[in-house]
């Protein structure tokens, strides 16, 4: 046993620093940059849609009363594949179905102004929902990739330099669509700018992208030993055996889970829709400004991350707290202490501009914490099946959260009204408290049992 202990310290040793597994994590940095910026661009770009923003007078400019119900679209088809994405991708191959999907949506994107001219709202609507449908493969994709290529020892640094690409995505995405919409071009150059963005995206995961280490014709043997050994599952020993989806079910730790991101990818939707909106309405500002400013929080997410990137693996491996007390620790940073500044945010005038984006900012950075708490603990119960979690916890949590905006369309009946919006916070902060309690309770971090081919077992994770 020692024996074994000293030859995986040695081989964590000898192995590069930087290798096949951070270029594999890159090119899902870079997915998400993509999938970020053909779906949060539609917040802001709906703005200018429906207001004068560009100079140029042969931009449109549509009446559209519905624009709640349009972000929303997106979400109604986005969550029915992610329960198949298991399935799917043992079928077929998560590469292939990726590279679609990505295809497939970067054209949809691309095509949002001339469907808008053709046939208003309507259309748009369903190119949104067809858009929703190929982007549901993302982040299970996202969640297979680390379950077979993230070492245990770097699961966390990978997992930033992933989901990195989610504040990278949504940062680009606000600021050049409020710079763009601005100018003489106008919001239509935003849509084929990212959709060209993303066909070229696809053609580097064609020629670069890897299912498993085994399957990469040029990494060592040296490098993919250690990610397969860390992993306890190599291509020669993989299971072929149907997925333990009744055991998923009636897992506690996973529907802890669910119930955890449930309530915060609701919260987080209205903030991704409709702050936007809630900077024009209630604040007034014009579409560059509201750019800049509803990118900041995407700039300060993204230096909580680089700063706190390191500290989970440091401290478990340091035997300070078990991984599963890490994630519950992060869990409340992430969504507690959120929810109480969401009071904050609630109860700003609206002359108090700097102060709402200061506590959007420190809400939307907080959250962020989260990418080492209930984000990734998918792959802590099951790397073998983190797709196939991904994809269920994801599809009920994608089809609570398109309510968001819907909610916020029929109860924000006057978008001038901060007493409305204000009732909107409050609601979203008690929902973010109750759900994440249920994960900080009843959560875990330890392997599960049906993992496993052909035992039953846990890790040791004492509580």
């Amino acid at each position: 046993m020692k024996t074994t202990i000293k030859n995986e310290k040695n081989m964590i040793k000898k192995v590069s620093k930087i290798g096949f597994r951070h270029s594999q994590a890159l090119l899902f940095f870079f997915c998400l940059i993509v999938i970020h910026v053909t779906r949060g661009t539609m917040s802001l770009a709906i703005v200018a849609m429906t207001e004068k923003s560009s100079p140029n007078p042969n931009v449109p400019v549509y009446d559209w009363k519905n624009t709640n119900i349009i972000l929303s679209s997106f979400f109604w088809t986005y969550f029915i594949l992610q329960l198949f994405t298991g399935y799917i991708f043992k079928k077929f191959g998560f590469k292939q179905v990726l590279l679609v999907g990505i295809l497939w949506n970067s054209a949809a994107f691309a095509s949002i102004p001339f469907c808008a001219k053709l046939l208003g709202a309507n259309l748009v609507i369903a190119i949104r929902m067809l858009q929703g449908f190929f982007q549901a493969f993302t982040y299970p994709a996202c969640q297979t990739v680390l379950g077979v290529w993230a070492p245990v020892e770097e699961r966390s640094k990978l997992s930033f330099l992933v989901y990195s690409g989610s504040s990278v995505g949504a940062m680009i995405s606000m600021t050049v669509t409020g710079w763009i919409s601005s100018s003489w071009y106008g919001w239509p150059l935003v849509f084929y700018i990212f959709g060209a963005f993303g066909v070229i995206w696809c053609v580097f995961w064609f020629f670069l992208g890897f299912e498993s280490p085994a399957q990469h014709p040029w990494i060592s043997d040296l490098e993919k030993n250690y990610i397969e050994n860390s992993l306890e599952h190599t291509e020669e020993n993989k299971e072929t055996q149907k997925i333990p989806l009744k055991a998923i079910l009636t897992s506690v730790p996973f529907w802890a889970l669910q119930i955890g991101n449930m309530g915060n990818s609701w919260a987080n939707n209205i903030i991704d829709s409709d702050i936007p909106t809630f900077f024009s309405k209630i604040y007034g500002l014009d579409i560059n400004s509201n750019g800049l400013i509803s990118a900041t929080p995407q700039i300060t997410q993204l230096v909580v991350m680089i700063l706190t990137a390191p500290l989970p693996d440091y401290i478990v491996s340091k035997g300070f707290v078990s991984l599963t007390n890490c994630r519950r620790i992060f869990q409340f940073l992430g969504a507690i202490l959120p929810s109480v500044v969401l009071i904050g945010l609630a109860y700003t005038s609206k002359s108090e501009v700097v102060l709402g984006v200061i506590l959007l900012n420190v809400i939307i950075g907080l959250n962020s914490l989260l990418l080492y708490a209930s984000q990734i603990n998918h792959v802590d119960l099951a790397p073998k099946y983190a797709g196939t979690l991904v994809g269920i916890e994801n599809s009920c949590s994608m089809g609570v959260a398109m309510t968001g905006p819907i909610f916020v369309q029929y109860f924000v009946t006057e978008l001038t009204d901060i007493n409305l919006w204000r009732y909107v916070f409050i609601v979203m902060s008690i929902t973010m408290t109750l759900t994440t309690l249920v994960f900080i309770i009843f959560g875990s971090a330890k392997v599960q049992w049906w993992n496993f081919t052909r035992r039953k077992e846990n890790r040791n994770d004492p509580l």
